[in-house]
């Protein structure tokens, strides 16, 4: 056995560091460790309520619109709280915009780098792949840098700032757009699609594109615009062996994006959306509904204690956050466990777009997870055609919006109550649960996706998804182990709550480029 902690393996919002046992060449145990305490529940506690617009979209600097609509909708269900149509319809274009600038971030800073690894610089491909995507220099890097930065301003346009902008609120939003600001965003939705996402990424036309529906379709798609960027990812990375790596927990969970603006009653708990959420079992190929009730958190191996003990698995309305120091036996990560339970048992989602694709039946995405699994090409895959359909909804959005109607209802604000708010972050899945008593915040519970991919095992000893995910990976060179970090990063990590600590006498293999 040979173990090593390598660090850091993100690039955007807090370091990761990963432990991983190796025999020969193979990983038998992966252990992902985020090490920095920040304390934002504990923040949030005494706390009046509406304080919690304004903390939790510092919680990141990359998806803060994601952490504002969860605690905004945590609070309406509290308050009982009505919003108007145009007020939907309008948190769609921010949470989109936001993750579009993120699809692209992560699709060409944070992953393509990896391909100028000295692995592949025998592969005939390579000089393309340095032209193309290599950090600075890369044509199609340089394009991503100018162009990701739009999608912020079509955010800034109804948000007021991107990041930490707080303008959605209960009962709606507190912008009432004119039409010039309306005809500003679609000009500029309109440039970044025909300027790069057309040119750049797909090759081709948007909606040539959106008719893709299959692996056969894909393979088409790559022979007749084989200089755009989701045709090179698609054919070199077959080459390279993606679609043979990163499988793991065979659930795939979404809480479901882009609420219909006529079917949004807090009140009630009424809210259907385009993209459906759903829990899938790829197993059985069976759509369990999302009860959120069934939702724990464990910390058997946190750095955390619960009153009942390290077995209790809590609620996030009963959710604990009882900092431990970090040298706690048996204790290895601030991240807490995530599961959900399903016919008697716990079970260790996967969470990101190509889970959001697939419950949602993408029929692309689909398709190609039945055919290569989830692996890291169908990961990378995920995110272009995740982007590719929020154009389109982006702009549909924008048309229908009514500039005679109302953007805000102000909501009756209780002394009392409880609520949550799930909704599909760039990274996937997220959820904030709030308790109020006597006007103030009693509980404030946040479930990050990177917690819910990335997390430890549970006191049974079952992995989380990435853990399963890098079992039994074989590695070319266990001194630079690029699968690995293509198998982490496919999953496009923000471990914003760890930094860079390590026990002594442990090998630290560095994968900064």
């Amino acid at each position: 056995m040979n173990e090593k902690v390598i660090s850091p393996l993100n690039r955007v919002e807090g370091d990761l560091d990963l432990k991983v046992v190796f025999e020969g060449k193979k990983v038998v145990k992966a252990f992902p460790m985020s090490r920095l305490f920040r304390g934002i529940e504990i923040i949030l506690k005494g706390k009046f309520p509406m304080d919690s617009l304004v903390i939790t979209p510092r919680i990141c600097g990359i998806c803060g619109g994601s952490h504002l609509l969860s605690a905004a909708k945590a609070l309406e269900m509290a308050y009982g709280a009505s919003v108007p149509p145009n007020a939907v319809r309008l948190r769609n274009v921010m949470t989109l915009a936001e993750m579009g600038q993120n699809d692209v971030r992560h699709t060409y800073l944070m992953f393509l780098i990896d391909t100028v690894n000295l692995k592949y610089e025998k592969m005939g491909f390579y000089r393309d792949i340095v032209l193309r995507w290599a950090p600075y220099l890369g044509q199609s890097y340089k394009q991503a840098v100018a162009w990701s930065k739009r999608y912020t301003e079509i955010y800034a346009i109804f948000g007021g700032q991107w990041p930490h902008g707080s303008a959605m609120v209960p009962g709606g939003v507190t912008t009432d757009p004119l039409s010039n600001d309306i005809i500003k965003a679609k000009s500029i939705l309109a440039s970044i699609t025909a300027e790069f996402l057309e040119k750049v990424i797909l090759g081709g036309p948007l909606d040539q594109f959106l008719q893709v529906k299959s692996k056969r379709d894909l393979d088409q798609w790559a022979k007749d615009y084989p200089n755009g960027d989701i045709s090179k990812i698609w054919n070199y990375g077959l080459e390279m062996k993606w679609d043979k790596i990163g499988s793991g927990s065979q659930y795939l969970m979404s809480y479901g994006h882009v609420t219909l603006p006529e079917h949004y009653d807090p009140a009630s708990h009424v809210e259907k959306k385009r993209f459906r959420e759903g829990l899938l079992d790829l197993r059985t190929r069976e759509i369990h509904q999302i009860k959120e009730e069934n939702i724990v958190e464990f910390v058997s191996h946190s750095f955390y204690s619960y009153e009942q003990g390290d077995k209790v698995g809590l609620h996030p309305y009963n959710g604990e956050t009882t900092p431990l120091p970090p040298e706690s036996k048996g204790k290895y990560t601030f991240t807490k466990a995530f599961r959900y339970k399903l016919g008697g048992k716990y079970v260790a989602p996967e969470v990101g777009a190509l889970a959001m694709m697939v419950v949602a039946g993408d029929p692309l995405m689909t398709d190609l997870v039945y055919r290569i699994g989830t692996s890291v090409l169908a990961r990378e895959i995920a995110r272009i055609v995740r982007l590719a359909r929020i154009h389109e909804i982006m702009r549909e959005e924008l048309e229908s919006y009514e500039y005679d109607e109302i953007t805000y209802i102000k909501p009756e604000e209780k002394l009392s109550g409880r609520g949550y708010g799930l909704v599909e972050a760039s990274r996937g899945s997220l959820g904030h649960w709030l308790v109020i008593e006597e006007g103030k915040i009693k509980n404030y519970q946040v479930v990050t996706p990177t917690q819910i991919n990335m997390g430890p095992e549970d006191p049974f000893g079952n992995p989380s998804h990435l853990s399963i995910a890098l079992q039994g990976t074989e590695v070319e060179n266990p001194n630079n182990p690029i699968e690995v970090a293509h198998i982490v990063r496919s999953h496009d990590a923000c471990m914003v709550c760890n930094v860079h600590v390590l026990d002594g006498g442990k090998e630290i293999l560095s994968m900064r480029l």
